[in-house]
């Protein structure tokens, strides 16, 4: 049986996840493209008939890698775990980001973790996606990692809204100039505790 609403807080044990359709990222805020990045994991999941699995950091890499520019957190970890799963995603994977996994390379996170841990059949990312040391792991590192291993890279375009992208960064932007509007416009959604965390 597989999975349904799990949370792991760190990669599951091998054996515990067959088979995966996953989609990888901080997921602060769960703004409109962290929204279309989950939906096209949780199509590609109903395609296959395999559980959607949302891995997410914690703390913010940023933290680790450089802490004076470490941004403040839009959502606590337990939020965004809250929104994935009103979502439809079946389980979420809160990887604690150190700085060996900050070292780790891409090929290895792929492999031991990915594929080793969860049985990635695909893999939903933004086209800006990096993992693994230095960032080295973009879109192509992870397609050609794919054609290895036997499992497809679905790459999600950033969203826009107007002349703004989505993102984490442009919700902070909106929200220190007092934009609470333009904030809540890229998020999709009115959220008091984002405009409350800003304050």
């Amino acid at each position: 049986m597989e999975p349904r609403r799990r949370v792991w807080g760190s990669w599951p044990e091998p054996g515990e996840l067959e088979r995966s359709v996953v989609t990888i990222g901080v997921f602060d805020g769960f703004h409109r493209g962290h929204v279309a990045l989950v939906e096209a994991a949780l199509a590609a999941g109903t395609r296959r008939g395999s559980p959607t699995v949302l891995l997410t950091f914690d703390p913010h890499p940023l933290a680790v890698l450089a802490p004076a520019q470490a941004p403040r957190q839009l959502l606590p970890v337990d939020d965004r775990v809250e929104h994935a799963f009103a979502l439809g995603v079946d389980c979420v994977v809160v990887l604690p980001f150190t700085a060996e996994l900050a070292e780790q390379s891409a090929t290895d996170f792929v492999e031991q973790g990915l594929v080793g841990r969860m049985g990635v059949e695909s893999l939903v990312v933004g086209s800006n996606f990096r993992c693994g040391r230095g960032g080295e792991g973009d879109v192509d590192h992870l397609r050609r990692a794919g054609r290895r291993h036997g499992f497809d890279v679905r790459v999600v375009d950033l969203v826009r809204r107007g002349e703004r992208t989505c993102s984490s960064t442009e919700v902070r932007r909106a929200l220190a100039a007092g934009d609470v509007h333009d904030a809540f416009d890229v998020l999709g959604r009115h959220d008091p505790r984002i405009a409350a965390a800003a304050g």
